[in-house]
């Protein structure tokens, strides 16, 4: 997808925020699709910022973001990286951090002009995924939202993907940390991401509404996300296809 920079009037900036707490499987992948996702934005003369929150992380998730920063920075690549610490455990507070770093380097800058976004460090982003929500942006959106999909069931029964996949096509509007973007503005005179361990993108959601931000919901632009078993988040997605799983059946004895 290419623009021409004149095409870019509102939008100044673009900065995204990625959570992790102990995702060294899936954390160099994330990262590697936000790298192709900031790469659609070559060319729109716009300022360019990943916030990276390392959250109570007793793995290897430091190691491999730093190697990713090292591998940008020899590409020259015009993406700056921010590494944030946290010891919370709680991945309202990271998101905040990360938008927070991010704000703090463009303080000179209106905030009206800067778009943020959110995903998971167990997550996939299309190509496009940015690109679209600037050109959204640009068209007087203050919130965009899409829906996510999973490529990888193992470990699950198929009556766990069939279900989850039935009862999430039905939902109007799914609201996904994975796969969130606002104006920074907006943002700002909603509150922000709350400090809750779970729900804390539907909190932000409902707060960005109530304040009057115009919406998007795009269900095309999906993101990958893991169906993995063991959760990060109480309540989060691990949980609630832990809910819809089958009861394994107890075999009588005796």
């Amino acid at each position: 997808m290419k623009r021409e920079p004149t095409a870019i009037a509102r939008t100044l900036a673009v900065g995204v925020v990625i959570p992790v707490h102990n995702e060294q499987e899936l954390l160099g992948s994330a990262l590697d699709s936000l790298a192709d996702a900031f790469d659609q934005l070559s060319g729109w003369e716009l300022a360019m910022r990943a916030a990276v929150v390392l959250d109570a992380c007793g793995d290897a998730s430091e190691e491999i973001t730093c190697q990713w920063q090292s591998t940008l920075v020899r590409r020259r690549s015009p993406l700056e990286i921010i590494i944030v610490t946290s010891f919370a455990k709680n991945v309202g507070h990271a998101r905040a951090l990360g938008c927070d770093a991010i704000l703090a380097g463009w303080s000179r800058m209106n905030p009206a002009r800067i778009w943020l976004a959110t995903t998971d460090a167990d997550s996939r982003v299309p190509a496009d995924w940015l690109a679209t929500q600037v050109i959204q942006h640009e068209t007087g959106v203050d919130h965009w939202s899409g829906r996510v999909s999973v490529d990888d069931w193992s470990g699950h029964q198929d009556e766990t993907r069939l279900r989850w996949q039935n009862e999430y096509e039905r939902e109007i509007q799914p609201i996904h940390g994975a796969n969130l973007g606002f104006n920074a503005a907006a943002y700002l005179a909603a509150g922000g991401f709350a400090p809750l361990e779970t729900g804390e993108d539907r909190a932000l959601h409902r707060a960005l509404v109530a304040h009057g931000a115009p919406s998007y919901f795009d269900s095309a632009v999906r993101v990958v996300t893991s169906a993995r078993r063991r959760a990060r988040a109480p309540l989060g997605f691990a949980h609630a296809l832990e809910v819809i799983s089958p009861t394994p059946r107890v075999r009588a004895t005796g």
